[in-house]
């Protein structure tokens, strides 16, 4: 019995000590600089002051240097599990488009050309070269296959989701996905639904990745044939909300508003 017990506690021991040291690990990525940045220079409506972020940008290329050195796929080690891996690359991507809209601010089109296409710009993370398409589509998308993604990543364009303000908090990622889906799907520049003439306008977004809601719907709900309302719902909330509930499917209409691509700054009005 007594050698159960001492067992025992070598085991509670070892596995306080791993926790420990994962944690500490894990403290490796310091987002305290994304974090202040972010909160100083992005406003309620998630707006950015570039002018005055450009005047930071030394403090901006630092955090931009660590990522650029660390990421999950270079140093597993530092992340929890795949929630912080998940944290890690959508502040990464949104760090980058900071990055870049404010390196070459005033100039407009670093993300976005005067033809409304994404420049796919070249980035860097844990020591390896890649496009910001490769960021968000070959790991974000395919490897974590939760479409709140699309509500919290942020492409520099005015109707993309509102850039959050600070850094996601450690193991807090499903809470900031939630807030920034309720955010999103809430706000009527995305998501607005007529009663009347039975039609759901949604932003572009729904539309682009509509694979990937209807996916969700599918594999996690186990709808067999989903409708983008469905998606919709599990956020949607205010006076339009029973009324989209009681429409029978078939009989919504679904249409998009159109996508501003211009510059997401304070100075729009």
């Amino acid at each position: 019995m007594k050698n159960g017990s001492v067992f025992f506690a070598w085991l509670l021991l070892l596995a306080c000590a791993s926790v420990a040291l994962a944690q500490e690990l894990a403290q490796e990525i310091d987002y305290s600089e994304y974090d202040r940045l972010t909160r100083k220079y992005v406003d309620e409506r998630g707006l950015v002051d570039y002018k005055g972020l450009k005047g930071e940008m030394g403090a901006l290329r630092a955090f931009i240097d660590k990522i650029s050195d660390v990421s999950p796929q270079s140093h597993p080690q530092y992340f929890l599990d795949g929630s912080e891996q998940l944290r890690y690359w959508m502040t990464a991507y949104n760090a980058w488009v900071l990055y870049i809209a404010a390196s070459e601010y005033p100039n407009k089109n670093s993300l976005w050309n005067f033809l409304g296409l994404f420049r796919n710009r070249e980035i860097k993370l844990g020591g390896k070269s890649m496009k910001l398409g490769d960021l968000e589509h070959k790991i974000i998308r395919s490897g974590y296959k939760d479409p709140r993604i699309h509500f919290y990543i942020n492409c520099g364009a005015a109707s993309c989701p509102a850039l959050s303000r600070g850094a996601i908090p450690q193991l807090k990622t499903f809470d900031a996905l939630d807030q920034a889906a309720r955010r999103f799907i809430n706000d009527p520049k995305n998501v607005k639904y007529d009663a009347a003439e039975k039609k759901l306008n949604l932003s572009k977004i729904f539309d682009w990745f509509q694979d990937d809601f209807l996916n969700f719907l599918k594999e996690k709900h186990g709808i067999q044939t989903p409708h983008i309302a469905q998606y919709i719902l599990l956020y949607f909330d205010g006076p339009s909300r029973e009324a989209l509930q009681q429409t029978p499917l078939n009989e919504i209409r679904v249409s998009y508003f159109n996508y501003d691509k211009g510059l997401n700054e304070q100075s729009r009005e």
